[in-house]
């Protein structure tokens, strides 16, 4: 569908709040698989920069898929200032629109020619013919797949409060094409969840498959998973010289049902983790039941960060 969303882009329709295109759909596809069994409906907000997807769990846990401006081949987004949708002022200064939608009935439009766009071939070494030129490369997002034999290309639009959320997909231009319209709705107010630095009491950075990995090995049965975090413990040195740190710091995951427990420790090495922020000895414990959610998010990622803030004596991660 390249030929129709490049024609229709040069017709912009000066009332439309969003006029998007992709031409595989396959890394938006992937990263709303991340927020699937969360909650039925989702918060879209445009802005300027790209497109967010925000869902909520129990009023507790708060998931977003971010699709920056970059990821797409075309991308205009023109607020109305007399449109009844939610607005609001973003630290970049840059105004937002924000609607809800069912979130099922977005996955299930985007994969209705397969899952993400086709299927993937992975490319083989000293192959002339899937050689790929540095400058064909999207976004950051292609990264993660290989040539691909059939794509899922994709207009999106959206004209209004009180109208739905356009989709067109196609996989060729001179094939079938399918206009999906969604139900918007107007959005509820999400929970705000600030990170202020200077709250800041923990901060790791990891390879995602070794923390998915770790919590795939946890009974869902389990009701707490315990985080453990030790600092590098200063030694002291008889007579003079300077003190010493011991490496025998690490990150921890400890979890304990009625079938067994699990405590895997992450030591403090490069090679583990590329990141380790952590002033004292502490512990917390989370609910398993939002702490394996995260697992799908893991599953399409490459790196985690994880932090953890002190707030009126509630600790947040």
């Amino acid at each position: 569908m390249p030929s129709v969303a490049a024609n229709e882009s040069r017709n912009d329709d000066p009332e439309l709040i969003l006029l998007a295109s992709l031409l595989d759909v396959a890394p938006f596809v992937a990263l709303l698989k991340a927020l699937n069994g969360l909650s039925d409906t989702a918060s879209i907000v445009i802005t300027k920069a790209g497109i967010r997807v925000e869902v909520e769990y129990k009023r507790a846990l708060q998931a977003t898929a971010y699709l920056a401006n970059s990821l797409f081949e075309s991308f205009v987004y023109n607020p109305s200032s007399e449109s009844n949708d939610t607005e609001e002022e973003i630290d970049e200064g840059d105004t937002s629109t924000e609607i809800e939608i069912n979130l099922s009935i977005l996955n299930e439009a985007l994969s209705i020619y397969g899952s993400g766009g086709g299927f993937w071939k992975r490319k083989e070494r000293n192959d002339p013919d899937q050689q790929e030129d540095e400058d064909e490369v999207r976004g950051p997002l292609d990264r993660f797949f290989g040539r691909k034999t059939a794509v899922t290309s994709l207009r999106m639009s959206y004209i209004g409060d009180g109208h739905p959320l356009r989709l067109i997909l196609a996989e060729r231009a001179e094939g079938p094409t399918t206009v999906c319209q969604i139900h918007t709705l107007v959005p509820e107010r999400r929970m705000g969840l600030p990170f202020d630095d200077e709250e800041k009491i923990v901060k790791i950075i990891m390879r995602s498959s070794w923390l998915r990995d770790t919590l795939a090995e946890i009974d869902t049965s389990c009701d707490y998973v315990t985080i453990i975090c030790n600092p590098p413990q200063k030694v002291a040195r008889h007579g003079k010289g300077p003190s010493s740190r011991a490496n025998d710091s690490f990150f921890r995951i400890d979890a304990k049902t009625s079938k067994g427990g699990v405590e895997i420790d992450f030591p403090n090495d490069r090679e583990v983790l590329e990141h380790f922020e952590c002033g004292q000895s502490l512990k917390f414990h989370y609910s398993f039941d939002f702490v394996h959610k995260m697992i799908r998010a893991l599953a399409v990622s490459v790196k985690v960060s994880i932090r953890i803030d002190r707030a009126d004596d509630v600790d947040g991660v």
